[in-house]
């Protein structure tokens, strides 16, 4: 769906400007994290006998059960859209970590 497809005026995330499509005076930042992606690192999986391993799975599924979904999904994968003007990108995109 295009920004300015709705009847709402769009703004800045930053400073709240309005902004005008057709202009060329924003940009449009799609941000996407997904979890690691690696295998875990297990301490000392030799050491644990099957009792302790279903005891240890049995409390993380215990943790996803109590988790709102849409917590458990933006824990593996989330997305974020943000409107920047032209001078709020130029400020964002020379630090976007946000960091000193």
């Amino acid at each position: 769906m295009d920004v300015f497809e709705s009847d709402t005026p769009s703004l800045c995330d930053r400073c709240l400007r309005e902004l005008v499509g057709g202009r060329g005076e924003f940009y449009e930042i799609d941000i996407q994290a997904t979890v690691d992606s690696s295998p875990p690192i297990l301490d000392s999986p030799a050491t644990l006998d099957r009792d302790e391993m279903d005891a240890q799975w049995g409390k993380v599924i215990e943790q996803l059960e109590s988790t709102p979904q849409v917590d458990a999904e933006n824990q593996v994968h989330c997305r974020r859209r943000l409107l920047l003007c032209s001078p709020c990108f130029q400020v964002w995109i020379e630090n976007p970590a946000g960091g000193e």
